[in-house]
Protein backbone atom coordinates (compact mmCIF):
# COMPACT_ATOMS: atom_id res chain seq x y z
CA UNK A 1 0.00 0.00 0.00
CA UNK A 2 1.14 3.66 -0.55
CA UNK A 3 0.52 4.90 2.61
CA UNK A 4 -1.49 4.12 6.22
CA UNK A 5 -4.70 5.85 6.65
CA UNK A 6 -7.11 6.23 9.69
CA UNK A 7 -10.86 6.74 9.88
CA UNK A 8 -10.84 9.54 12.46
CA UNK A 9 -13.95 11.45 13.73
CA UNK A 10 -15.56 9.94 10.92
CA UNK A 11 -13.67 10.77 8.29
CA UNK A 12 -10.57 8.75 6.66
CA UNK A 13 -7.92 10.58 6.82
CA UNK A 14 -3.78 10.19 6.84
CA UNK A 15 -2.59 8.50 10.46
CA UNK A 16 0.62 10.55 9.79
CA UNK A 17 -1.59 14.15 9.47
CA UNK A 18 -2.53 13.52 13.04
CA UNK A 19 1.11 12.94 14.74
CA UNK A 20 1.56 16.44 14.28
CA UNK A 21 -2.34 18.44 14.52
CA UNK A 22 -3.47 19.63 17.44
CA UNK A 23 -6.30 18.21 16.70
CA UNK A 24 -5.50 14.50 17.04
CA UNK A 25 -7.65 11.94 19.09
CA UNK A 26 -5.03 9.39 20.80
CA UNK A 27 -7.85 7.04 21.67
CA UNK A 28 -9.68 7.71 18.63
CA UNK A 29 -7.03 7.08 16.56
CA UNK A 30 -5.84 4.01 18.45
CA UNK A 31 -8.98 2.50 17.19
CA UNK A 32 -8.60 3.54 13.90
CA UNK A 33 -4.98 2.03 13.41
CA UNK A 34 -6.48 -1.06 11.86
CA UNK A 35 -7.62 0.24 8.94
CA UNK A 36 -5.58 0.90 5.99
CA UNK A 37 -6.57 2.54 2.41
CA UNK A 38 -4.56 4.83 0.07
CA UNK A 39 -6.23 7.84 -0.12
CA UNK A 40 -9.15 10.08 2.05
CA UNK A 41 -12.05 8.71 1.37
CA UNK A 42 -14.61 11.53 2.81
CA UNK A 43 -17.49 9.16 3.72
CA UNK A 44 -19.31 8.61 6.74
CA UNK A 45 -18.13 5.36 8.69
CA UNK A 46 -21.42 3.84 9.41
CA UNK A 47 -21.97 3.92 5.55
CA UNK A 48 -18.34 3.30 4.43
CA UNK A 49 -17.07 0.00 2.19
CA UNK A 50 -13.77 -0.17 1.85
CA UNK A 51 -12.07 -2.63 -0.21
CA UNK A 52 -8.41 -2.62 -1.21
CA UNK A 53 -7.27 -4.63 -4.14
CA UNK A 54 -4.24 -6.13 -3.13
CA UNK A 55 -2.92 -5.70 -7.36
CA UNK A 56 -4.01 -2.31 -7.58
CA UNK A 57 -3.99 -0.55 -4.26
CA UNK A 58 -6.79 0.83 -5.04
CA UNK A 59 -9.51 1.80 -2.69
CA UNK A 60 -13.49 1.90 -3.70
CA UNK A 61 -15.67 3.58 -1.25
CA UNK A 62 -19.76 3.41 -1.51
CA UNK A 63 -22.09 5.57 0.37
CA UNK A 64 -25.37 3.17 0.83
CA UNK A 65 -27.22 6.15 1.98
CA UNK A 66 -26.62 8.13 -1.42
CA UNK A 67 -27.15 4.71 -3.60
CA UNK A 68 -24.81 5.86 -6.29
CA UNK A 69 -22.13 4.51 -8.18
CA UNK A 70 -19.12 3.05 -6.70
CA UNK A 71 -16.50 6.09 -6.11
CA UNK A 72 -12.86 4.83 -6.96
CA UNK A 73 -9.91 6.47 -4.59
CA UNK A 74 -6.88 7.58 -6.66
CA UNK A 75 -3.23 6.15 -5.19
CA UNK A 76 -0.52 7.38 -5.83
CA UNK A 77 0.02 4.22 -8.59
CA UNK A 78 -3.40 5.37 -10.18
CA UNK A 79 -2.40 9.15 -10.19
CA UNK A 80 0.57 8.28 -12.26
CA UNK A 81 -1.53 6.68 -14.49
CA UNK A 82 -3.90 10.04 -14.90
CA UNK A 83 -1.25 12.28 -15.48
CA UNK A 84 0.22 9.53 -17.82
CA UNK A 85 -3.01 10.12 -19.91
CA UNK A 86 -2.81 14.48 -19.69
CA UNK A 87 -1.93 15.47 -23.04
CA UNK A 88 0.20 18.13 -21.51
CA UNK A 89 2.25 20.95 -23.72
CA UNK A 90 5.95 20.66 -23.43
CA UNK A 91 6.15 24.15 -22.09
CA UNK A 92 3.60 23.65 -19.71
CA UNK A 93 5.60 20.36 -18.53
CA UNK A 94 8.89 22.86 -17.99
CA UNK A 95 7.25 24.99 -16.26
CA UNK A 96 5.83 22.82 -13.76
CA UNK A 97 9.09 21.34 -13.38
CA UNK A 98 10.51 24.53 -12.88
CA UNK A 99 8.16 25.75 -10.48
CA UNK A 100 8.31 22.72 -8.22
CA UNK A 101 11.63 23.57 -7.22
CA UNK A 102 10.52 27.28 -6.16
CA UNK A 103 9.05 27.85 -2.73
CA UNK A 104 5.01 27.75 -2.93
CA UNK A 105 5.04 25.28 -5.41
CA UNK A 106 2.14 23.28 -3.87
CA UNK A 107 0.41 26.71 -5.18
CA UNK A 108 0.32 25.55 -9.10
CA UNK A 109 -2.58 23.85 -10.03
CA UNK A 110 -2.13 20.33 -11.20
CA UNK A 111 -2.04 19.15 -15.19
CA UNK A 112 -5.40 17.42 -15.07
CA UNK A 113 -6.73 20.76 -13.82
CA UNK A 114 -5.30 22.86 -16.15
CA UNK A 115 -5.99 20.42 -19.03
CA UNK A 116 -9.96 20.71 -17.67
CA UNK A 117 -9.78 24.84 -17.57
CA UNK A 118 -8.41 24.82 -20.98
CA UNK A 119 -11.24 22.11 -22.00
CA UNK A 120 -13.57 24.52 -20.60
CA UNK A 121 -12.53 27.54 -22.46
CA UNK A 122 -12.66 26.08 -25.91
CA UNK A 123 -16.25 24.80 -25.03
CA UNK A 124 -17.30 28.30 -24.01
CA UNK A 125 -15.75 29.40 -27.41
CA UNK A 126 -14.05 31.56 -24.67
CA UNK A 127 -12.33 35.04 -25.99
CA UNK A 128 -12.04 37.47 -23.08
CA UNK A 129 -10.84 35.42 -19.77
CA UNK A 130 -9.43 36.44 -16.05
CA UNK A 131 -7.45 34.95 -14.24
CA UNK A 132 -7.21 35.63 -10.19
CA UNK A 133 -4.26 34.29 -8.61
CA UNK A 134 -1.77 33.60 -11.51
CA UNK A 135 1.51 32.50 -9.50
CA UNK A 136 4.18 31.16 -11.91
CA UNK A 137 1.75 31.45 -14.65
CA UNK A 138 0.69 27.46 -15.30
CA UNK A 139 -2.88 27.56 -15.13
CA UNK A 140 -2.79 30.82 -17.34
CA UNK A 141 -0.54 29.98 -20.20
CA UNK A 142 -2.64 26.16 -20.25
CA UNK A 143 -5.64 28.95 -21.01
CA UNK A 144 -3.78 31.08 -23.25
CA UNK A 145 -2.34 28.88 -25.25
CA UNK A 146 -5.70 27.80 -26.67
CA UNK A 147 -7.42 31.33 -26.63
CA UNK A 148 -7.89 32.39 -30.17
CA UNK A 149 -6.36 34.85 -32.11
CA UNK A 150 -7.41 37.97 -30.29
CA UNK A 151 -8.33 36.61 -26.96
CA UNK A 152 -7.48 38.10 -24.15
CA UNK A 153 -6.52 36.56 -20.78
CA UNK A 154 -6.30 39.42 -17.80
CA UNK A 155 -3.82 37.62 -15.11
CA UNK A 156 -4.49 39.20 -11.73
CA UNK A 157 -0.90 38.36 -9.63
CA UNK A 158 -0.02 40.43 -6.22
CA UNK A 159 3.47 38.94 -5.87
CA UNK A 160 6.40 40.22 -8.34
CA UNK A 161 8.75 37.30 -8.00
CA UNK A 162 6.26 34.56 -9.34
CA UNK A 163 5.28 36.92 -12.54
CA UNK A 164 8.58 36.88 -13.85
CA UNK A 165 8.62 33.38 -14.15
CA UNK A 166 5.09 33.69 -15.67
CA UNK A 167 6.21 36.77 -18.06
CA UNK A 168 9.06 34.50 -19.22
CA UNK A 169 6.99 31.44 -20.38
CA UNK A 170 3.85 33.55 -21.87
CA UNK A 171 6.98 35.13 -24.15
CA UNK A 172 8.25 31.84 -24.75
CA UNK A 173 5.10 30.40 -25.48
CA UNK A 174 4.48 32.96 -27.71
CA UNK A 175 1.18 34.65 -25.81
CA UNK A 176 2.64 37.52 -24.25
CA UNK A 177 -0.22 39.39 -26.46
CA UNK A 178 -2.99 37.45 -24.89
CA UNK A 179 -2.13 37.75 -21.44
CA UNK A 180 -2.71 41.45 -19.50
CA UNK A 181 -0.81 40.83 -16.56
CA UNK A 182 -2.19 43.42 -13.69
CA UNK A 183 0.44 43.64 -10.67
CA UNK A 184 -1.64 44.22 -7.98
CA UNK A 185 -4.23 43.64 -5.56
CA UNK A 186 -6.79 41.46 -7.29
CA UNK A 187 -9.59 43.15 -5.79
CA UNK A 188 -8.54 46.81 -6.88
CA UNK A 189 -7.83 45.60 -10.70
CA UNK A 190 -11.65 43.76 -10.67
CA UNK A 191 -13.31 47.18 -9.52
CA UNK A 192 -11.31 49.08 -12.05
CA UNK A 193 -12.41 47.02 -14.72
CA UNK A 194 -15.95 47.14 -13.84
CA UNK A 195 -15.61 51.02 -13.67
CA UNK A 196 -14.08 51.10 -16.87
CA UNK A 197 -17.70 49.55 -18.15
CA UNK A 198 -16.34 45.99 -18.79
CA UNK A 199 -19.06 44.53 -16.88
CA UNK A 200 -20.62 41.45 -18.60
CA UNK A 201 -17.85 41.08 -20.87
CA UNK A 202 -15.88 38.19 -19.69
CA UNK A 203 -16.62 34.57 -20.75
CA UNK A 204 -14.47 32.54 -18.31
CA UNK A 205 -12.86 33.63 -15.02
CA UNK A 206 -10.63 31.42 -12.48
CA UNK A 207 -10.04 31.87 -9.03
CA UNK A 208 -7.42 30.28 -7.22
CA UNK A 209 -6.17 33.22 -4.75
CA UNK A 210 -6.17 34.53 -1.39
CA UNK A 211 -9.13 31.72 0.36
CA UNK A 212 -10.76 34.54 2.77
CA UNK A 213 -11.46 37.21 0.01
CA UNK A 214 -13.23 33.78 -2.69
CA UNK A 215 -16.80 35.46 -1.77
CA UNK A 216 -15.55 39.13 -2.19
CA UNK A 217 -13.96 37.80 -5.78
CA UNK A 218 -17.01 36.28 -6.99
CA UNK A 219 -18.83 39.24 -6.50
CA UNK A 220 -16.87 41.10 -8.66
CA UNK A 221 -16.53 38.16 -11.04
CA UNK A 222 -20.22 37.89 -11.44
CA UNK A 223 -20.19 41.29 -12.83
CA UNK A 224 -17.65 41.09 -15.08
CA UNK A 225 -18.65 37.64 -16.87
CA UNK A 226 -21.36 37.47 -19.09
CA UNK A 227 -24.88 35.02 -18.96
CA UNK A 228 -24.16 31.92 -19.82
CA UNK A 229 -19.88 32.82 -18.85
CA UNK A 230 -18.23 30.25 -16.43
CA UNK A 231 -16.31 30.65 -13.08
CA UNK A 232 -14.21 28.25 -12.05
CA UNK A 233 -13.05 28.48 -8.13
CA UNK A 234 -10.25 26.29 -6.98
CA UNK A 235 -9.25 24.64 -3.24
CA UNK A 236 -13.04 24.32 -2.48
CA UNK A 237 -12.36 20.63 -0.94
CA UNK A 238 -9.48 22.30 0.47
CA UNK A 239 -7.46 18.94 1.78
CA UNK A 240 -10.32 17.64 3.52
CA UNK A 241 -10.46 20.12 6.19
CA UNK A 242 -13.89 21.41 5.17
CA UNK A 243 -15.28 18.11 6.12
CA UNK A 244 -13.47 17.82 9.59
CA UNK A 245 -15.64 19.97 12.18
CA UNK A 246 -12.57 20.16 14.02
CA UNK A 247 -10.92 22.37 11.89
CA UNK A 248 -11.85 25.59 12.21
CA UNK A 249 -8.67 27.83 10.98
CA UNK A 250 -10.06 31.48 9.22
CA UNK A 251 -9.13 29.91 6.05
CA UNK A 252 -11.10 26.65 6.03
CA UNK A 253 -13.99 28.22 7.62
CA UNK A 254 -14.06 30.92 4.90
CA UNK A 255 -14.07 28.11 2.25
CA UNK A 256 -16.66 26.35 4.43
CA UNK A 257 -18.81 29.66 4.16
CA UNK A 258 -18.09 30.26 0.69
CA UNK A 259 -19.35 26.47 -0.61
CA UNK A 260 -22.49 27.03 1.84
CA UNK A 261 -22.81 30.63 0.21
CA UNK A 262 -22.88 28.85 -3.46
CA UNK A 263 -25.08 25.76 -2.60
CA UNK A 264 -27.92 28.89 -2.33
CA UNK A 265 -26.88 31.52 -4.63
CA UNK A 266 -29.74 31.19 -7.27
CA UNK A 267 -27.88 33.22 -9.88
CA UNK A 268 -25.18 30.41 -10.94
CA UNK A 269 -25.41 26.79 -12.13
CA UNK A 270 -22.73 24.81 -9.95
CA UNK A 271 -20.66 21.75 -10.15
CA UNK A 272 -18.09 21.09 -7.64
CA UNK A 273 -15.51 18.36 -9.23
CA UNK A 274 -13.21 16.83 -6.77
CA UNK A 275 -9.89 17.10 -8.79
CA UNK A 276 -6.88 18.31 -7.72
CA UNK A 277 -7.66 19.79 -4.06
CA UNK A 278 -11.69 20.49 -5.32
CA UNK A 279 -12.92 22.82 -8.22
CA UNK A 280 -16.21 24.14 -8.42
CA UNK A 281 -17.65 25.22 -12.02
CA UNK A 282 -20.00 27.65 -11.86
CA UNK A 283 -22.05 29.01 -14.85
CA UNK A 284 -23.71 32.55 -14.69
CA UNK A 285 -27.66 32.49 -15.13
Amino acid sequence: MSGSWGVVHQWVYPLTAFRTSRHFHPVVLSAARGLIVSRPVCYNVKALKCVANTVTDTVVATNDSYGHKEVISVNSRLYDYLLANVREPEILRELREETATMRGSQMQVSPDQAQLLAMLVQILGAERCIEVGVYTGYSSLAVALVLPEGGQLVACERDAKSLEVARRYYERAGVSEKVKVKHGLAADTLKSMIQNGEGSSYDFAFVDAEKKMYQDYFELLLQLVRVGGVIVIDNVLWHGRVADPLVNDPKTVSIRKFNRNLMEDNRVSISMVPIGDGMTICRKR
